[in-house]
């Protein structure tokens, strides 16, 4: 390019447009017999009380890229395509578990692990959740609206607060 012209385009002809061709087969039409309904979504099940809860608690992840710290720590929803979770919708907030960023990252979208890592991570957290929400029913210390949310999580997965139905 010399100098002072700029980036001005060149300027080509086009080629003419090929002539339509008559197509070479029929063309067949499928006939609906039948009406196709899409099948709603499952309302899911919300808790906005119990994802609030994860604020500045302990990280139950506990992933291999872990951070530890409890200043991150949110509600980490998993449970996978099997519990409903896909495209645009997520599984009820009864599947979290509290995790830092790092845990969350790990579990929705880190490259450096398997699907069954991830998962492993997720259900070993969750399972330490439930012991937590245990613990919350039980500590009559603790909130009215803690418990309410922590009964109102188990009640969702069909588990007991400690100390009732514990036979084995």
């Amino acid at each position: 390019m010399s100098r002072g012209t700029g980036f001005a385009r060149k300027v080509y002809e086009r080629a003419p447009a090929a002539p339509a061709r008559p197509l070479e087969r029929p063309v067949v039409v499928a006939r609906i017999t039948s009406v196709v309904k899409a099948v709603p979504k499952s309302p899911r099940a919300e808790n906005k009380h119990l994802l609030s809860m994860a604020r500045g608690r302990p990280c139950l992840i506990r992933s291999p890229i872990c951070d530890g710290g409890t200043d991150t720590t949110v509600a980490c929803h998993g449970g996978g395509v099997a519990n409903g979770k896909g495209t645009g919708y997520k599984v009820g907030d009864h599947l979290t578990a509290w995790g830092c960023h790092c845990c969350n990252h790990y579990t929705d979208a880190y490259g450096g692990a398997t699907r069954a890592q991830k998962t492993a991570a997720f259900m070993a957290g969750h399972l330490r959740q439930v012991l937590a929400w245990r613990a919350i029913v039980a500590d009559q210390s603790q909130p009215p609206k803690d418990r309410a949310a922590a009964r109102w999580a188990l009640d969702h997965l069909n588990a007991t607060p400690v100390g009732q139905g514990d036979t084995l």
